[in-house]
């Protein structure tokens, strides 16, 4: 699966560039939602825009799909899509405010639509991340790069940093000193991220 990650993270490396390493993710338990006013409309799709402009007035509205808006945060005790549950108690997820680097990447990282795979990837020059944003029904991902940051922005990775308790959580610190907590979708692959990213500092 990780093989998989890194070569959708090389279809978006610069000339000369090299991919050092890649995580898949979601964001981490307590991280907060952005407020509405500081995303992006939503961009409705090709389908639907054709299904759209064949219906009245009337009808466009009851078309308008009522799927669960993956921006939102889920309620405590459900499921993410690593499967894990989320706790009311979970510890804060994030540290900086909306004009912290760590809340330009919560903010970017909303402003992805569709079903949220994220890849996090790091290159001799750079951090980047890239979203999932293929319809539902698509079963080929088509990954947008929707962040990115010098290699210099990130201060450090820590892994697991709540022990065994945390396994697969890490905490993407910024020379901001804002920090944000994200969930590797393959628990194990948090420490060798980490280990990768210490190498290259």
């Amino acid at each position: 699966m990780n093989e998989e990650r890194r070569q959708q993270a090389r279809e978006f490396l610069q000339p000369g560039e090299h991919l050092i390493a890649v995580c898949s993710h979601d964001l981490g338990p307590g991280v907060p939602t952005p407020p509405e006013s500081m995303l992006a409309p939503p961009e409705p799709a090709g389908l639907q825009q054709r299904i759209e402009a064949r219906l009245s007035r009337p009808l466009r509205h009851l078309a308008k799909p009522r799927a669960l808006d993956p921006r939102r945060p889920r309620p405590a005790g459900a499921a993410d899509p690593s499967g894990r549950t989320s706790d009311a108690t979970d510890a804060k997820g994030m540290e900086g405010g909306w004009q912290s680097s760590a809340g330009d990447f919560v903010i970017s990282r909303a402003n992805v639509r569709g079903p949220l795979a994220c890849v996090l990837a790091l290159t001799d020059r750079r951090w980047f991340a890239l979203g999932d944003v293929s319809p539902l029904w698509h079963t080929t991902p088509v990954m947008k790069q929707y962040w990115e940051v010098p290699r210099s922005a990130v201060a450090a990775v820590r892994a697991n940093p709540g022990g065994a308790a945390q396994f697969g959580r890490m905490d993407i610190e910024f020379t901001d000193g804002s920090w944000v907590a994200l969930l590797a979708t393959v628990p194990a692959h948090a420490m060798p991220f980490a280990a990768a990213s210490a190498r290259y500092r």
